[in-house]
């Protein structure tokens, strides 16, 4: 008889560092606002465990809150409840939204800098023998908006992970609307950080996800026009009107609503902030050679900073980075394992040889001036090192 395998071992939690670091990577995941965790252990310790499905008290009191999160986040996004569908986050919102949204003559297209979450499954439609197209953009991450598709669904993210770069998504709208075609989006950078009026806006479609603002990962929502979505991807259960089946996440929705709520009375994500956090980085690091931020206009988010550093490869920079307490990425945290230049900067027309040497530095709620001139003086310190060791040079002490 063979041995029964050891219990795996259970991982101790350790009280975090996060204090002594500087966390530069908020496009990825954003730390929980106090706000959204204190209303999260509210509801752990309420013991209200029941199926939002089941007729009993406890069910009737899971439904409730359920709904409460669904009308937060319909209030601050501007639409009704009855359009805001919950799902596990922005990848399946997305993928929802591609295949619920066309019918079965109609083309899908998108934009060559989009978040891998919507180019597969488009490229997979293609594949499979749908018409529609990738549109490219301009070298400052723009739509080329004379070759934006009028028909059939088009897919265009709000604000780019990798660059801040923000789409004029209302003229798109108006191109894309004007023989009768649809205009999704992925707003996974935008919702919850940026206000918008989704009811009045150009958009018949929008993903949402809460863990890059500041709530829970694990949960996020699809907004459909009523009466838009033609079918569902998965079948099942009669949740979320049968559009997503399956019991749902009822403590992460319920802090989806706790960060809708936050973001409309709160306003954790101050622009102007942001904004002069991002031109004490670009004034500190002004002095090292060779690099290059990639350029924002006032529309832009100014929370993300996409800088190059020639002769550098981003890995070993990252490393170093972090060696020293700084978390920063060098793309979208769904493809870092990928060996290939980013498909963002290549769209852009950048040299492969300046996109190896590309990292994204991410701020948020709580990052501040202090933390960005210490960030630039550590990649000033790290990149002339790692230059002068590959030139042969000793290094300055």
């Amino acid at each position: 008889m063979e041995d029964r395998p050891s219990q795996p071992q259970r991982h101790r939690f350790r009280k975090s560092n996060s204090v002594n670091r500087i966390y530069l990577d908020h496009n990825a995941t954003s730390p929980i606002l106090p706000r959204v965790r204190e209303g999260l252990l509210e509801l752990l310790d309420s013991h209200h465990w029941g199926n939002p499905s089941s007729l009993h008290e406890d069910g009737r009191h899971a439904r409730k809150i359920l709904e409460e999160a669904r009308d937060r986040v319909a209030f601050a996004l501007h639409v009704e409840p009855s359009e805001i569908v919950f799902t596990s986050g922005g990848t399946e919102s997305n993928n929802l939204a591609i295949t619920g949204l066309v019918t079965d003559d109609s083309s899908i297209s998108t934009s060559t800098v989009e978040h891998p979450s919507v180019l597969e499954p488009v490229k997979k439609q293609h594949q499979l023998g749908r018409s529609g197209s990738l549109i490219p953009v301009d070298p400052s991450g723009r739509l080329e908006l004379d070759q934006v598709p009028d028909k059939g669904l088009v897919s265009i993210q709000w604000i780019n992970n990798e660059t801040g770069i923000c789409q004029d998504l209302d003229l798109i709208g108006e191109a894309v609307h004007r023989s009768g075609g649809k205009l999704h989006s992925d707003g996974a950078q935008g919702f919850f950080r940026e206000p918008i009026h989704l009811g009045n806006s150009n958009l018949d479609s929008a993903s949402i996800t809460s863990h890059k603002s500041g709530g829970p990962s694990g949960v996020g929502a699809l907004w459909v026009r009523k009466g838009l979505l033609h079918q569902p991807s998965t079948h099942g259960g009669p949740q979320e009107k049968k559009i997503r089946p399956g019991t749902e996440n009822l403590l992460a929705i319920h802090g989806m609503g706790l960060l809708a709520e936050s973001f409309s009375s709160d306003q954790p994500w101050n622009r102007e902030r942001l904004k002069e956090c991002r031109n004490q980085f670009a004034n500190a690091l002004s002095e090292l050679p060779n690099h290059q931020i990639i350029q924002q206009s006032d529309r832009d988010w100014p929370g993300c900073i996409n800088v190059s550093l020639s002769g550098i490869h981003a890995e070993t920079l990252l490393v170093r980075l972090d060696m020293v307490g700084i978390s920063a990425s060098s793309g979208s945290a769904c493809s870092s394992g990928a060996r290939e230049p980013s498909h963002v900067l290549k769209a852009m027309g950048i040299a492969d040889k300046d996109i190896r040497g590309s990292i994204r530095i991410s701020l948020g709620p709580d990052t501040t001036i202090d933390h960005m001139q210490q960030t630039a003086r550590h990649l000033t310190t790290i990149v002339t090192e790692l230059r002068q060791k590959s030139a042969g040079q000793p290094p300055v002490l």
